[in-house]
């Protein structure tokens, strides 16, 4: 971002909320500050964090009124949901990592599900509460796969909607947007009948056809019937608190067998994601205890039945897990404190590849059982030195039918430090590592791949190990232009050097074979920076991502990295009313480095959304909110690499949801 358009970003702040007048500094500031424990497991706000984490809340989750993540993550810098506009086949890319690369965590459930071009992201956005998103390599907490980072979520409890004074409550949503013929209903019933007592319970339908492009034509097979629940319940006593969880999700759809591409095999798929959760958390008001444990199991299921050839498909995976992390915190002197975490992990997948009740070679049954144990200490010395090492040993064990076991264990190593220079300014610096063991299918696919070419297993695969150089620096501002009002800027630099990084490669063609082989070194290197400005009528944001992946051995690019993106976005509130307006502009800068030849290469775009929100504040529609948004207002046809399908061109939105 230059110079000039910084002062011009701070200037339409500094003129909107000069504009104010007495009446409209009596509403009130949305909060800049955002709680997040996925950065450092310990609760701080996402400015405070010495590390790149973004938060995305309620407010701008229900603003965007999503039918996919990627709706939900625009704007966040860094990330990026590849695999087009179809929901199902998304997947987060982080830092130019994707696949098994990213670690997703939905109420502390692992979703470790990835076959080939299938996607990995089957839930419903409108019930998440919160999106945490945590660049960088975070192996040192959350073990393998975490080379790119983290994206945890968060689904809502009744404590979220229930308004003061409440105890129960019943809230209904109709949807409906223009591009797609997208229709939506949902129900939430919630309350807390005794105190400590947090009950929910949620059910949706989403319906659409095909999407269109700018040019009205449409994007095949991005159809989607889908039914989805929530049942949460809690219950709070003496520091002591236990939480059940149970989430359901169902689409019915025709789409590729290569879910993200123009794949022409086409089947009639049900995608399937059953997940349930059992937390318990105790804190003894001591600083010695703030455990939390963790158990969970999830299944997820695709079933496809090809068209034209009767070909039955069956791709499963089971997960069931336990995580322990504990706190204890201790005042080392006057001028030093101590939060020490620790903890283990423990889960197994079981994966099944079924074709017409035999087993499928390009999804062998195959089993992983991983461990993981980790201590961080966190030291806050002199109140603005914040020093934080931690190490982690993790072991895995890997097994299928007919094949050769393998196993293999990593430590990975942390050390952040951030100082509070001034009131105002914080700069931070580390170094992480990551690892991630290769997937099963990596090491055990076999058969056919696109009829004639054939995979060839490696069972000599290498886990991938990454080195991550990062420095940034955070400064907080607030009554900057007007009383209550506030101004962040986060940013960040890094170097991610990666030993034995794991690419397929298809070698003879279409009827010679694709392998999985290490590359030796590659390098990531890049810069983000976040910029957000909150006024009790303006708001504004700005996000900035900038990154270049090679392939250190052969001196190629690599093929996944997204292009350079700048989201600007900004609008007005007005308390009297109740009413909110926003416009966000993105303007991608087009990938042409790239070694991925079999993937167009798009050039810049400018793309603009519209976003409005209405809640009343007369008495007599007390519950009610109706938002309104236009994406692609000017319905522009592009394409966003490394997608092989156009992006969906103007599409009006509306949802009204109330309250009783």
């Amino acid at each position: 971002m230059s110079t000039t358009a910084l002062v011009g970003f701070l200037l339409m702040a500094a003129t909107a909320a000069q504009a104010q007048n007495a009446e409209d500094e009596k509403g009130a500031v949305t909060s800049l500050d955002a709680m997040t424990v996925t950065a450092t497991r310990t609760e701080k706000s996402a400015i405070e964090a010495p590390a790149s984490v973004s938060v995305v809340d309620r407010e701008s989750i229900l603003q965007a009124q999503p039918q996919s993540l990627d709706d939900v993550l625009k704007g966040v810098p860094g990330v990026q949901m590849s695999g087009g506009p179809r929901n199902t086949a998304e997947q987060p890319n982080i830092r130019g990592f994707s696949d098994e690369r990213v670690v997703v965590i939905t109420d502390g459930v692992r979703k470790n599900f990835q076959s080939g071009h299938r996607g990995r992201t089957f839930l419903d956005p409108t019930l998440l509460k919160s999106v945490d998103v945590l660049r960088g390599p975070s192996s040192m907490l959350y073990g393998s796969g975490a080379l790119g980072g983290v994206l945890a979520m968060e689904t809502i409890d009744a404590s979220d909607l229930l308004r003061p004074g409440e105890k129960v409550g019943l809230r209904t949503t109709i949807g409906g947007q223009s591009n797609n013929g997208y229709k939506s209903a949902n129900v939430t019933a919630f309350g807390t009948p005794l105190d400590g007592v947090d009950l929910l319970f949620s059910a949706s339908r989403h319906n659409s056809g095909n999407y269109e492009d700018g040019d009205g034509q449409d994007i095949p097979y991005s159809a989607d019937d889908i039914g989805s629940a929530l049942a949460k319940g809690s219950i709070e006593h003496e520091g002591h608190a236990v939480e059940l969880n149970l989430q359901l999700f169902r689409d019915d759809h025709e789409i590729p067998t290569a879910a993200n591409t123009n794949g022409t095999v086409i089947a009639d798929r049900v995608t399937r994601e059953e997940s349930g959760s059992l937390r318990y958390g105790f804190d003894d008001q001591e600083g010695l205890l703030d455990l939390t444990v963790t158990a969970y199991t999830n299944n997820t299921f695709i079933r496809e039945i090809v068209q034209g050839t009767g070909r039955h498909d069956v791709t499963q995976l089971d997960t069931i897990g336990i995580d322990v992390a504990n706190t204890s915190r201790a005042t080392l002197s006057d001028d030093a404190k101590l939060a020490l975490t620790y903890g283990l992990e423990l889960y197994q997948d079981d994966q099944e590849g079924v074709r017409n009740d035999a087993p499928r070679q390009q999804y062998p049954n195959a089993t992983q059982i991983t461990q993981g144990y980790f201590a961080q200490a966190e030291f806050t010395l002199w109140d603005d030195l914040t020093v934080i090492p931690g190490l982690r040993y993790d072991t895995y064990d890997q097994e299928a039918t007919g094949a050769e076991d393998v196993g293999d264990s990593k430590l990975s190593k942390k050390l952040a430090v951030s100082y509070q220079a001034t009131d105002w300014l914080m700069l931070f610096g580390s170094y992480a590592e990551a690892f991630r063991a290769p997937s099963l299918t990596e090491l055990y696919v076999g058969g056919t791949h696109f009829v004639f070419n054939t995979f060839v297993p490696n069972p000599d695969l290498k886990p991938e190990f990454a080195k991550n150089k990062e420095v940034g620096a955070a400064l907080r501002f607030d009554d900057v232009f007007t009383q209550r009002d506030g101004l962040r800027i986060k940013g960040a630099v890094f170097q991610n050097d990666v030993e034995d990084l794991i690419e397929q490669s298809v070698q003879g063609g279409a009827f010679g074979t694709t392998t999985t082989d290490n590359v030796p070194e590659a390098r990531i290197r890049g810069a983000e920076l976040e910029i957000q400005y909150e006024g009790p009528m303006f708001f504004s944001g700005l996000s900035a991502t900038r990154m270049r992946g090679d392939d250190l051995t052969q001196g190629d690019a690599l093929a996944d990295i997204p292009e350079d993106l700048v989201t600007l976005t900004a609008g007005l509130r007005f308390a009297e009313t109740g009413l909110s307006a926003g416009w966000r502009s993105m303007l991608y800068f087009g990938q042409k480095r790239s070694s991925n030849t079999g993937t167009p290469h798009p050039g810049k775009k400018l793309i603009h959304d519209l976003f409005v929100t209405y809640t009343p504040n007369d008495p007599a529609l007390d519950g009610l909110r109706v938002d309104f948004g236009i994406d692609n207002v000017f319905d522009k046809t592009y394409r966003r690499y490394p997608s092989e399908l156009n992006e969906v061109g103007r599409n009006a939105k509306l949802t009204a949801s109330l309250q009783f």
